[in-house]
């Protein structure tokens, strides 16, 4: 018999509910399990502004005693403060692949939602402000996820449009070798393009004790750089923050480039080393065996991710960007790096399409968040 149950963000309450996918993709090799002991900080609250700005809640459907589905139900009041209505998200919805599982489990959130007067549901999104997930997989299912990337079985979106779902907006992955990045060309112009428009180029430093300003001068630049609209948000320092020191692994100096015009921050490309190689076949647990693991494996990966790429619109047509990602790719390339994946790009954000195609991306996967009208 199928129901469902409403799980208490405790330790021990939130068990079951962080182990369904470990069951449901335990044959998967493309699966890149979550870290358990991070992903659980998360849902607990600790050092998550989305949480301690929203209200949520949890649901784990069953069969019997056995755990079927999931999904993280709440309302982004940061969110609904800056669009004038009350919004409601869904995130870290599983299922294995039975409809009944998957309704059972939307319907107790999509109630909980309406109770609270949401008109409007996005998702599924992360359960945080993050650069790094948005939506779920819908195109692109041959390999693994890049840097804590979205994955899922294709079931997973036909679930979601079958309730009634709809497209709200695609996040594109496009796939960079490096070779196809002149940078020699690129680089030998670029004395003269930064004193002909007035910047510089640093590379952005991860030391613990300058990584204040690290985050304060890159969601500056974010802010700036995108277009303000309903569904979407800009993270701020201390989502930066968080983000820095979840993923510190596979920071690395030499692919992540700021530009500034005096002490103004304009513009920013980082790459951060995969974190998949090193965590593929694991149990998401912190053992020695998994940290030996990634020791050997994360200096050997050859891919990187670039999840931020962004120039203020004052400078967007002055290469600034185009120095940036040539020095970036450099640094890159230093560490033994042959390829780039260039994600998450909004498909409304023409310019970064464009600039991540002219530097030889093509486009190789495709993740979409959707939204339902209640």
């Amino acid at each position: 018999m199928i129901h469902v149950e409403i799980i208490q963000p405790t330790k021990k309450g939130l068990r079951p509910f962080i182990q369904l996918p470990f069951d449901i993709y335990q044959h998967d090799k493309n699966w890149a399990p979550p870290n358990r002991k991070d992903l659980l900080r998360t849902l607990t609250g600790k050092d998550n502004e989305f949480f301690s700005r929203g209200i949520q809640r949890y649901f784990l459907a069953y069969d019997d005693e056995t755990p079927v589905a999931r999904v993280l139900a709440g309302i982004d009041l940061r969110m609904s403060t800056r669009v004038g209505e009350t919004v409601g998200f869904i995130c870290l919805f599983e299922s294995f692949e039975n409809y009944e599982y998957a309704q059972a489990v939307l319907d107790a959130a999509i109630r909980f939602l309406r109770e609270h007067g949401v008109k409007q549901v996005y998702g599924p999104v992360a359960p945080r402000y993050d650069l790094l997930n948005r939506g779920v997989l819908v195109d692109g299912f041959d390999r693994p996820p890049v840097l804590q990337n979205a994955y899922n079985t294709p079931a997973i979106p036909q679930i979601l449009e079958k309730y009634g779902f709809q497209k709200w907006r695609d996040y594109l992955a496009y796939d960079i070798p490096v070779d196809t990045i002149p940078i020699d060309r690129i680089l030998s112009m670029a004395n003269r393009i930064r004193n002909r428009f007035g910047f510089r180029v640093e590379h952005v430093n991860f030391k613990r004790s300058n990584l204040i300003r690290v985050a304060q001068d890159i969601a500056a630049v974010i802010s700036e750089a995108t277009p303000d609209e309903p569904g979407s948000y800009m993270p701020t320092p201390e989502d930066l923050l968080q983000l820095f020191k979840r993923i510190k692994p596979w920071l690395r100096n030499e692919s992540a480039m700021m530009a500034y015009a005096g002490n103004k921050p304009i513009g920013v490309v980082i790459g951060f080393l995969d974190s998949s190689p090193s965590v593929i076949g694991t149990d998401g647990r912190n053992t020695p065996w998994n940290w030996l693991r990634r020791v050997i494996k994360t200096p050997r990966t050859k891919t990187a991710r670039c999840p931020a790429q962004y120039v203020i619109p004052e400078y967007q047509n002055k290469a600034v960007n185009t120095v940036l990602l040539a020095e970036a790719v450099k640094g890159a390339k230093s560490l033994g790096i042959t390829r780039i994946e260039g994600s998450l790009v909004d498909e409304t954000h023409i310019v970064s399409i464009n600039n991540t195609q002219s530097a030889g991306g093509k486009l190789y996967r495709r993740y979409r968040v959707y939204q339902l009208s209640l």
